[in-house]
């Protein structure tokens, strides 16, 4: 079955919000056997609208809206589809019924308002998915062997949507296409030539996994999908390939499918019973909330502290005035105290510090925006590693708050045996 997916709304259009929506159907239902072949993303405005969804119907099987099923004049995604799919809208006081309900359950003060019944206009003969964490229902509509199916827009709802409610109808309506399952490798210490020669003999020879490696900021990652009739037989036939890669992965920063580094710094902390600590400068805490984004991080992860300004680094940290003013806060010497006073201020077994420029204004020529650098202290000595990232101040902070935790698990790897 080919599946065409549009995202809808002008938001998306002027870059306000990051379209997660499509990303996680596509993953969805390729699992599934599903084969998305299309993406398309328009704005609010009915008669472009219409003739996205025209084309779309007339090249995919399924197509899958998301967003414009709000009670808004500017939700017009459902009234649009009934249009197209040639099935006028009626008013169903059930529906209407269970949204004062929704309302009244979380949030008492209110009373529902006159808008809100338009989401209880559906498309004629069409099937109903009741929403279970929010207002809008969605609704699928068939019409000369094709599939219209409209899901709300927040991504909480509609995943629970297809989770709850499209999932299982494509399944008794179309049952599996098939399944199938991938297992995502992130691979933070090497480079795709030597990724190539570490892994590609497991699969050169096969076209039943495949693999395939894409560089992104920070690592590499490569992906090993199976197709198969059904999930079972799809994981039996990665499993072998698995667990040959985690044996030759061994010692390596490798996170797996929906893995952070944090969460590679958290088993290698857990495994070696080692305790973590970070001061931050630069990076404002991102360390330590990418650390503690993990759960059950509080087993192993005692605290940041947040020095921004050098009297902060002197009086929390007990980084040296000399060392500030020979060598400038951003330095690696300054980095190195800095981890060293994190580990005494915590009592960990190892710190991670931050230290640079994030920008836009403050760079010089000896240091540039960018610069930053990371130190690590731990039982195994002190270390310092010197990088310039580029992008905005944001990209800045979350790169090299990233990289840092990397640092960390690099320190822990090489010589935490």
């Amino acid at each position: 079955m080919l599946v065409e997916l549009i995202t809808t709304g002008s938001e998306l259009l002027l870059g306000e919000i990051v379209n997660e929506n499509s990303r996680y159907l596509s993953k969805e239902l390729n699992r599934l056997g599903y084969s998305v072949v299309y993406h398309t993303t328009v704005g609010d405005n009915p008669e472009r609208m219409e003739q996205v969804f025209r084309t779309a119907l007339s090249r995919a099987d399924i197509v899958i809206t998301t967003g414009g099923l709000g009670p808004t004049q500017g939700d017009v995604t459902k009234i649009v589809g009934a249009k197209v799919m040639d099935a006028p809208l009626e008013y169903h006081p059930d529906i209407v019924e269970g949204i004062r309900q929704w309302v009244k359950e979380h949030h008492p003060s209110r009373e529902l308002t006159e808008n809100q019944k338009r989401q209880a206009m559906i498309p004629a003969g069409a099937d109903i998915f009741s929403n279970g964490a929010g207002t809008a229902p969605g609704v699928a509509i068939h019409k000369g062997g094709k599939l219209l199916v409209h899901l709300p827009g927040p991504p909480t709802e509609m995943r629970w949507m297809y989770e709850n409610r499209l999932k299982p109808y494509l399944l008794r309506t179309f049952g599996s296409q098939g399944y199938i399952q991938s297992l995502y490798i992130k691979i933070y210490d090497m480079g795709e030539a030597f990724i190539e020669e570490k892994l590609m003999d497991l699969v050169t020879k096969q076209s039943n996994p495949t693999i395939a490696m894409y560089a992104r900021p920070g690592f590499v990652e490569v992906r090993i999908t199976a197709r198969a009739r059904t999930e079972a037989e799809a994981k039996a036939m990665l499993s072998p390939l698995e667990e040959e890669m985690r044996r030759r992965l061994q010692r390596t920063a490798v996170a797996y499918d929906d893995e952070t580094v944090a969460h590679v710094l958290g088993r290698e902390a857990l495994r070696r019973n080692l305790t973590i600590s970070a001061a931050e400068s630069c990076t404002g805490g991102l360390v330590g909330s990418l650390i503690t984004d993990v759960p059950g991080a509080s087993a192993y992860f005692r605290g940041s502290a947040g020095t921004y300004c050098n009297e902060m680094k002197e009086q929390i940290l007990g980084v040296s005035h000399e060392t500030l003013e020979r060598y400038t806060a951003v330095s690696a010497q300054t980095a190195c105290e800095m981890a060293q006073g994190s580990r005494r201020l915590y009592g960990s077994d190892v710190a991670i510090s931050t230290t640079g420029i994030a920008g836009p204004d403050g760079g010089t020529a000896e240091q540039p925006v960018g610069l930053v650098y990371t130190g690590i202290d731990g039982p195994w000595g002190t270390v310092s590693h010197r990088d310039i990232y580029p992008g905005d101040r944001a990209e800045v902070k979350r790169r090299a708050a990233a990289r840092a935790i990397y640092y960390a698990v690099q320190y822990i790897l090489k010589q935490g045996e």
